[in-house]
């Protein structure tokens, strides 16, 4: 299996009935490109001989790309128009994905992640003149210092939706499992200050760490520091 036909494999329950009369959907389609080849508008232009603004207006959906521009922007993710190179067919991005607060889609070279995962510059250094966030996105530098670290970790596939975000919103306000405080300790240590020189003398009224013998087994209560010394006085005088 190739890298395009794993990448989709975990798509394959949840794609999406393509509505071929919706004129959307090869702007979609040229978002699902730019997102898999990791191409930013600006280098996907270059690779393909047009404009940035020839590719923006082409996502929003101003324009309708020519067969061969759409050819040979999916070309660059490995696409074949709506199948890649192992004969599965690829949904479009999603046009339920999540957008900024102007309406507008996130970069579909960059990973977006949910607005409670606060990156922590935000999280620092908050801003209160400015709507809360519906989402997060990295610059591909710093996103790709943090793969490094986590090299197990996959790539999303996927902006997520604004389905998947008010499902994962709902979860976070519904009950929250209980945490137990411990339980509290068996022997509660009274031990006096003569105790800790090494184990616990007669006096001590716990015994929690009694003398005992090279085999495990407990001795009788010691004395009491100091009792030794006070008989020798006493049977000296």
């Amino acid at each position: 299996m190739s890298a395009v036909a794993g990448t989709l494999a975990a798509m394959e329950d949840s794609r999406e009935q393509i509505d071929w009369g919706d004129g959307s959907v090869a702007a979609r389609y040229v978002v699902r490109a730019r997102r898999r080849a990791d191409l930013s508008q600006r280098e996907l232009a270059l690779a393909v001989g047009s404009s940035q603004s020839a590719i923006g207006r082409i996502e929003r959906g101003s324009v309708q790309p020519t067969v061969g521009s759409l050819a040979a922007i999916l070309g660059l993710a490995g696409l074949k128009l709506v199948v890649d190179d192992s004969g599965h067919e690829v949904a479009p991005a999603s046009a339920d994905a999540v957008r900024d607060n102007q309406g507008r889609r996130f970069p579909a070279h960059l990973d977006v992640d949910p607005p409670d995962e606060v990156p922590y510059d935000r999280w620092a250094f908050p801003r209160y003149d400015r709507p809360a966030a519906r989402a997060w996105y990295r610059h591909r530098a710093l996103r790709d210092r943090m793969a490094e670290g986590v090299p197990h970790r996959e790539r999303p596939a996927d902006h997520p939706t604004e389905t998947e975000l008010e499902r994962r919103r709902r979860l976070m306000r519904g009950r929250q499992p209980r945490v137990d405080p411990p339980p509290p300790p068996d022997l509660v240590c009274t031990c006096p200050d003569a105790c800790f020189e090494e184990v616990c003398v007669a006096a001590c009224p716990c015994q929690c760490e009694p003398a005992r013998d090279r085999y495990g087994r407990r001795l009788g209560l010691l004395p009491p520091l100091g009792a030794a010394e006070g008989d020798e006085e006493t049977s000296a005088s």
